[in-house]
């Protein structure tokens, strides 16, 4: 009988607020994992931050159990500023070397189901053409209600999760596993061969739409997204706060459209754009982090901000399988903030309608 295949679960164990306490939570939840340990990685990756580093702390409480109680752990820690996406890149260079056929990525503030890994992999292997697996997330505080059965993408490169808060009860009786536009990086697995030799996430996003783009590319190459509402991660999640994470946001946002779409796409949807900054630009003063807006603009006039989009670009049109048409199939028109800090009801009452209206006509002529 053949072997399960070899999984490597990529943590980042960041020194974050809460990290001893997250850590702590994620650990005891993965001892009750029952996929076989011997065919599971546990790959611990610790960046540069600010406070303490953890791994004392980790190799005094956690390591004696490497192999034991837990799968085999490596951790790896470096000493620069490379955010989720380069972090989650060391992680699946170590998950090569140790023969991984895929890796799990998990969030620092998650829990597990002890099925999780399991479910995500037989869904996995019933098609080869299924390149990432997101799991079933629910919210860690509140265990009945949904913080993501996959993520919707707008067609102004907007990201959210859908499904959020949303009752589970019902949906985790009845649901199956279903298509999606991309997956959460909070818990999702990806199959390694599917990547074609290239990184998980482009580092330069640094933070926030890598996953994104991770699940937009493999959708264009002709691969699937999916949902496997079987496997199940509990999320404490909590939306950011930082001014900082604006930035990053709309920064990367731009990188999207600009790399992904056709020119007769850009074309077409550049009134809209245009419309959405300026109504982005307002809010921004509005909300207070009109300065990281600002920031935004001062990339557009650094050369090589354009270079790296010219060189996404240039890839990512050169594998694409798919046309604009086709892939913007199952874009959203509607932005449903999550929050009650960012809702805006001129965006419920105008903005949702009319950008709605517009892709009506636009989507035609693609």
């Amino acid at each position: 009988m053949k072997p399960l295949p070899k999984v490597g679960i990529i943590y980042l164990t960041y020194p974050t607020m809460h990290w001893e306490r997250d850590i702590s939570r994620f650990m005891k939840s993965f001892e009750k994992i029952n996929y076989p340990k011997d065919r599971l990685e546990l790959i611990c990756v610790e960046s540069k931050g600010e406070g303490e580093r953890v791994q004392p702390w980790f190799e005094k409480c956690w390591m004696s159990k490497s192999g034991n109680e837990l799968p085999r752990i490596s951790y790896l820690h470096n000493d620069e500023w490379i955010g989720f996406a380069g972090n989650n890149n060391i992680g699946l260079a170590k998950a090569k070397e140790l023969d991984c056929e895929y890796v799990y990525l998990a969030n620092e503030d998650t829990d597990t189901d002890p099925h999780f890994v399991m479910r995500a992999v037989e869904r996995a292997e019933l098609d080869p053409n299924i390149a990432i697996v997101q799991s079933l997330i629910l919210l860690g505080e509140e265990r009945d209600k949904i913080n993501s059965i996959g993520n919707a993408y707008h067609y102004l490169g907007f990201g959210y999760s859908n499904g959020y808060r949303e009752s589970a009860v019902e949906y985790v009786k009845d649901a199956t596993s279903h298509d999606i536009n991309y997956a959460s990086g909070a818990g999702m697995l990806v199959r390694i061969s599917s990547l074609e030799g290239e990184p998980l996430f482009d580092e330069k996003f640094y933070s926030y739409h890598e996953d994104t783009d991770a699940g937009l590319l493999a959708r264009l190459k002709g691969n699937k997204v999916v949902m496997e509402p079987s496997s199940i991660i509990y999320h404490y999640y909590e939306f950011g706060k930082s001014k900082e994470n604006f930035f990053w946001m709309e920064r990367n946002r731009y990188v999207l459209l600009f790399s992904y779409y056709k020119f007769w796409t850009l074309f077409l949807l550049w009134p809209m754009i245009c419309c959405m900054d300026a109504a982005l630009f307002l809010f921004s003063i509005k909300s207070g982090w009109w300065r990281q807006k600002l920031r935004v603009y001062d990339e557009w006039i650094k050369p090589e901000y354009w270079r790296w989009i010219k060189k996404r670009r240039s890839y990512i049109q050169s594998v694409r399988k798919l046309s604009d048409k086709e892939f913007l199939q199952s874009a959203v028109s509607r932005i449903e903030f999550q929050e009650p800090n960012v809702k805006n009801p001129v965006l419920e009452k105008i903005g949702n309608p009319v950008m709605t209206l517009y892709w009506g006509i636009i989507g035609r002529l693609l």
